[in-house]
């Protein structure tokens, strides 16, 4: 691995925020990376669209976000991914997501066949 931590924590970040805003129609808040050995550890915040803010104050709303959510990422996921295995250098083998509307965030978890930096 040619990168240093701070270069590809800062790819990782880019890529997550212009992901969000190409996708979603606005970026996050805030993007935090952490990594440790073959382990990206990624904290979003302000992941909510207004549609879906609205959504969330009636009786159901949460469980139409999630889904949204849900249906979203597993239409999606394998371009999502591939992009991280470019930017890491490494065959994504496990990928974990999950939101806290109540706190607008998200953390996601991917682990690497390899050593990260």
């Amino acid at each position: 691995m040619n990168k240093t931590r701070v270069t590809l924590e800062r790819e990782v970040s880019n890529f997550i925020s212009y992901y969000i805003k190409e996708t979603l129609g606005r970026g996050p808040r805030d993007t935090e990376i952490k990594i440790a050995d073959n382990v990206l550890i990624f904290f979003i915040k302000g992941i909510l669209t207004q549609m879906e803010k609205n959504i969330l104050k009636m009786p159901e709303g949460k469980n139409v976000v999630l889904k949204g959510r849900q249906l979203f990422v597993e239409s999606t996921n394998d371009e999502y991914i591939k992009t991280f295995e470019k930017i890491v250098e490494s065959k994504v083998i496990q990928n974990y997501e999950a939101w806290d509307l109540e706190n607008d965030s998200a953390v996601g978890v991917l682990v690497f066949e390899n050593k990260i930096c």
